[in-house]
């Protein structure tokens, strides 16, 4: 969503489709460092004002790292009320924003996860595109998803247990079943060698053993040619 003429005539619509149909709703919002962008607020507000019930998720939401930082936390506020999840893409929005041929960036597109964690926003992290022409890279890997987050949106020394927001938080966003190491759960995992954190991430492929259903598969990632037809390559 961008803050286009009939913005809340459309957000209302979408709504009401989404209410007569009993539907959760899901928005990319704000994926630009236009500071002026901040239609996540209308979200906000409307959820808010229909007492809209079901789940709603917003994605991206960019443009509260450039807006000035009372208006970005005063929707903050009006998103914590009103229940909305929030999906940061730091590798996608890294690689997008501020953009410009012969310039470097300035602004990063990392949104403002910390301060949505402080007001207990649940938070996820995710990679968004993959090899396409939105972002060229990326391997659908969630420790590198976890691995760059780490560094990009500074999580190591922030405080909090950021590890829910890879595992649990994305779960619960989308109605899955939690992810537990209890007895009778699916033992679907990845295993790694590593001590810590810092080891973990310094070598994120070294040395992993994928459960499924408890046994230990083959890890040989496929041949690029092979995933040729994925790519729409002739």
């Amino acid at each position: 969503t961008y803050p286009l003429p009939g913005l809340q005539t459309n957000i209302d619509t979408f709504f009401d489709h989404a209410i007569a149909g009993g539907l959760e709703v899901d928005f990319h919002v704000d994926e630009t460092m236009d500071p002026t962008s901040n239609t996540l607020k209308t979200i906000a507000e409307t959820v808010l004002a229909r007492g809209f019930d079901k789940p709603v998720v917003v994605g991206h939401v960019c443009s509260l790292s450039t807006m000035p930082e009372s208006e970005a936390l005063e929707t903050l506020d009006l998103v914590a009320k009103a229940g909305i999840s929030v999906v940061s893409l730091p590798l996608c929005n890294l690689y997008l924003q501020d953009r410009h041929a012969g310039r470097t960036p300035r602004n990063r597109g990392v949104t403002l996860v910390h301060e949505m964690q402080a007001r207990g926003i649940r938070v996820s992290f995710a990679s968004d595109n993959t090899r396409d022409p939105f972002y060229a890279y990326g391997d659908l890997d969630m420790l590198e998803v976890m691995r760059e987050a780490t560094r990009i949106a500074h999580l190591d020394h922030a405080g909090p247990d950021w590890t829910h927001a890879f595992l649990t938080n994305p779960a619960q966003t989308c109605g899955f079943p939690l992810p537990r190491l209890t007895q009778g759960n699916p033992a679907d995992l990845v295993i790694c060698k590593a001590r810590s954190w810092t080891e973990l991430f310094s070598r994120p492929q070294h040395n992993r053993i994928v459960l499924r259903k408890g046994r230990a598969i083959d890890r040989t990632l496929p041949d690029y040619a092979d995933l040729d037809h994925l790519m729409g390559t002739p």
